[in-house]
């Protein structure tokens, strides 16, 4: 269990020794667990044993570069999230701390540093830093409590469900007056009223999974997800008369829950679509230098301009009761993207269509 009385640990590494001493010095007496490094490698067995809040790291070391090591604690999911200020006393150009904040590093001090600066800065790293722990928290219980509240209404909806079917079956094989048709009517409000809560919870459940930190990161076929895809929506597909088309898509890295992201954008697509006009859904991707993006382009009724800035938004519901829905599928897709550091937005103009566009950052 954390002792959350106990003092913030600061990794202070440096391996000028009468200037580390110094440092620590100064942080002990300000009422902080210090531990030490003299090099690179040193750094990093320290912090996977450690994972200390912050790192007063160092650029010049014996053995490899600071911005190496704040490289590769960057690119692992155990250290990502630790707060890196570097410090130097031979590094001070502005190109170096270009360099230092590029590689991901938080911030760059350049020595000498008055004590006192020091001190405010550290503080005021980790106030952050405590500042972006609670929220974490708060939205992870939030997450949580939402998706135990989801799961748990599933099944007395369920139960309403089983029971409203065999009441269907029953007075539907021996029906014989008025009072047993309207009976089954009210059956009838029941059970839709039964199915659009299962599918809004169900968006729900999705939605407080989605981005969620366990969801792996893998090599994806695009053309084939959309394969997978187009395969759940095919009763959707003939029903309409739709129409897919795709260019020529990527092998991208992202988690399965992609997925749903294409689902939504063709299935809406189909939804919107113009009345007696059968859907033309088209899907493409392009590189942009270190990112992938893709569109998905419809022939629909598209969307207000006063109505675009709000289709991502939860709930929101741009076409009330005329068209089912939860108003969470774009929001979700939303989700998806942003949990990939990507960004999603749309393209319409009303009566002609719209396209919808997301950006994926390429990772390794």
């Amino acid at each position: 269990m954390i002792d959350m009385n106990a003092p913030d640990t600061i990794l202070n590494v440096d391996d000028y020794v009468p200037g580390r001493y110094a440092r620590t010095k100064l942080l002990k007496q300000a009422g902080y667990r210090v531990i030490e490094a003299g090099s690179g490698r040193e750094t990093l067995e320290i912090v996977e044993r450690e994972k200390p809040p912050l790192i007063l790291l160092d650029v010049n070391l014996p053995d490899m570069n600071g911005f190496e090591v704040c490289r590769q604690l960057r690119e692992n999911p155990q250290t990502s999230a630790i707060t890196i200020l570097h410090i130097s006393a031979s590094s001070i150009l502005t190109q170096h701390q270009v360099s230092g904040l590029n590689a991901g590093a938080d911030g760059y001090l350049v020595e000498p540093v008055e004590p006192s600066v020091l001190l405010a800065t550290v503080n005021a790293f980790l106030r952050a830093r405590r500042a972006e722990d609670e929220m974490r928290r708060s939205n992870e219980e939030l997450r949580w409590f939402a998706y135990r509240v989801g799961h748990d209404l599933n099944e007395p909806l369920r139960t309403i469900s089983s029971y409203v079917e065999l009441l269907n079956l029953r007075l539907g094989a021996d029906s014989r007056s008025n009072r047993d048709a309207e009976i089954i009517h009210s059956l009838q409000f029941i059970s839709g009223g039964a199915t659009k809560m299962r599918v809004f919870i169900d968006g729900l459940l999705k939605y407080a999974q989605a981005g969620a930190g366990d969801n792996k990161i893998s090599s994806i076929a695009v053309d084939e997800l959309i394969r997978r895809v187009t395969a759940a929506l095919e009763s959707t597909i003939q029903e309409s008369g739709a129409k897919i088309t795709t260019d020529r898509l990527p092998m991208i890295q992202a988690n399965e829950q992609l997925e749903y992201v294409f689902q939504n954008l063709i299935s809406n697509a189909i939804k919107y679509g113009k009345p007696g006009v059968p859907p033309e859904i088209h899907i493409s991707a392009r590189e942009d230098r270190d990112s992938w993006i893709f569109s998905v382009r419809d022939n629909g009724i598209g969307i207000e301009p006063e109505f675009r800035a709000r289709v991502f938004t939860i709930f929101n519901r741009l076409h009330g009761r005329d068209i089912p829905g939860a108003g969470i599928g774009l929001a979700l897709a939303r989700r998806i993207v942003e949990a990939h550091n990507g960004k999603i937005w749309v393209e319409s103009e009303e009566g002609a269509g719209s396209t919808f566009y997301f950006r994926l950052p390429k990772q390794e």
